[in-house]
């Protein structure tokens, strides 16, 4: 639509200093001569558009004409577009870059950036970001969805789910749905889902508040989960702090100190967390799981001639 594609070239312009003509006819699909239709109709509007000449030439806007956020604080404007910029590496979304570029013609760029995020190790890749948009259009649909699921244990199985809701957490994302035949809510990881397809199945269903109902699922999943106590040096207490901040760090005899530490019974990634501190932590109980780890450990060196 016009007044999109309007719209559009007024942010574009407030995020550049200076823009071409033959730039913006590539970027929305037009030719010149309708760039140049529209910076006639944007300037009848009233903000100020200046054109150049020349190789070099180009449309700008005037730099002090910007939109202020008085009631933000620079360094939380900062904050804002990181979090927007972060989001948009894990989740390919058109919707998101309209918002971090509207933002930034909202914020402006007064004294540089001063905040630098990095979160490349954590970008999902394009078969999650695939099936996050197939998510998306199932659940504003109202539709069904049927996958290939292969769980924390490694069992697979086909399931057909009512999808209701898609969360980044934990560094992945994680469709939160129910099954009729259960008659109960679950949580997926997208990255384990496979051939997902929408069904002509609509849900009729009342869920009421979908956030409640995923606190709720939420609380039970932590129910199950179980307390290890692990051992260790006292020199040792601020690496095990930084890897699980929320444990309560208790001091014994001899320089030894202790923490428990809440995991879920299923999943396997605290065994790994655990192995890789080597011999500076010990696990003492429960003696099901200090057998577990042992055994874990046992047949990953049986790989190798030691």
């Amino acid at each position: 639509m016009k007044i999109d594609r309007i719209l559009g070239i007024i942010i574009y312009l407030f995020n550049h200093d200076k823009v071409s003509a033959k730039t913006l006819a590539e970027k929305y699909d037009v030719s010149v001569r309708t760039i140049q239709r529209d910076m006639v109709n944007i300037a009848s509007c009233g903000i100020p558009i200046y054109s150049d000449n020349g190789k070099n030439g180009g449309y700008s806007i005037l730099s002090t004409y910007k939109l202020k956020n008085t009631n933000i604080k620079n360094d939380e404007q900062q904050m804002i577009i990181k979090a927007l910029e972060t989001l948009s590496t894990s989740y390919t979304n058109h919707t998101l870059d309209s918002i971090i570029e509207k933002y930034n013609s909202i914020i402006g760029k007064e004294g540089g950036q001063r905040i630098f995020w990095d979160f490349g190790v954590t970008k999902e890749n394009q078969q999650v970001q695939n099936v996050n948009k197939t998510l998306e259009q199932a659940i504003t649909e109202k539709k069904y969805i049927s996958f290939h699921y292969r769980n924390a244990s490694g069992k697979e199985s086909d399931l057909t789910v009512e999808p209701l809701a898609i969360y980044y957490k934990w560094y992945a994302w994680y469709l939160f749905a129910y099954r009729d035949e259960k008659e109960k809510y679950y949580t997926f990881k997208v990255a384990r889902m496979k051939d997902v397809e929408i069904l002509n199945k609509k849900s009729m269903a009342d869920h009421g508040d979908i956030e409640e109902r995923m606190k709720e699922s939420e609380q039970n999943y932590y129910k199950t989960c179980i307390n290890i106590e692990v051992h260790f040096q006292e020199q040792e207490s601020g690496l095990i702090q930084e890897y699980f901040p929320d444990c309560q760090i208790e001091k014994m005899m001899n320089g030894v100190c202790r923490t428990f530490i809440g995991v879920p019974a299923k999943e396997r990634l605290w065994k790994a967390l655990l192995l890789s501190f080597g011999d500076r932590v010990k696990v003492v109980a429960p003696e099901e799981y200090k057998k577990e780890l042992i055994d874990t450990a046992r047949n990953f060196l049986s790989n190798y001639d030691s």
